[in-house]
């Protein structure tokens, strides 16, 4: 079995990001994103830096919830929905293109799990 990594400011930040969606309270989501940085002594609250993972997961979150609509959905490969509806290595390239700002780590582990909590959930 691989060992899981070490968290990170953002794989933690991520972590409770993912889980907040336009009709849920920001507060609530950065009290837990505080807590586990604090916890966990990954630095201090960094609401720029924040800002930009919650900004990278919204327009994932956007794009993924357009479903066939989205410019990355191939096609359906199954009567069920799949992983591989998406097109996941190009939407990871191209989100780290615009967010180099972001560890490509942890982009490349972001967006297939996006894939999974907003498109096959």
């Amino acid at each position: 079995m691989p060992k899981k990594p070490p968290p990170t400011y953002e794989s933690e930040a991520l972590g409770v990001l993912a889980y907040e969606f336009p009709f849920h309270d920001k507060a609530e989501a950065e009290a837990k994103i505080k807590a586990r940085l604090q916890r966990k002594k990954l630095g201090p609250y960094d609401a720029e830096r924040i800002g930009l993972l919650r900004q990278m997961k919204d327009e994932l979150q956007d794009e993924i919830g357009k479903g066939p609509q989205s410019t990355y959905f191939t096609q359906r490969h199954d009567k069920y929905v799949d992983m591989r509806d998406f097109d996941v290595p190009r939407l990871t390239r191209e989100t780290i293109a615009r967010y180099p700002q972001i560890p490509e780590t942890e982009i490349h582990s972001f967006v297939p799990f996006c894939i999974l909590l907003y498109y096959l959930k």
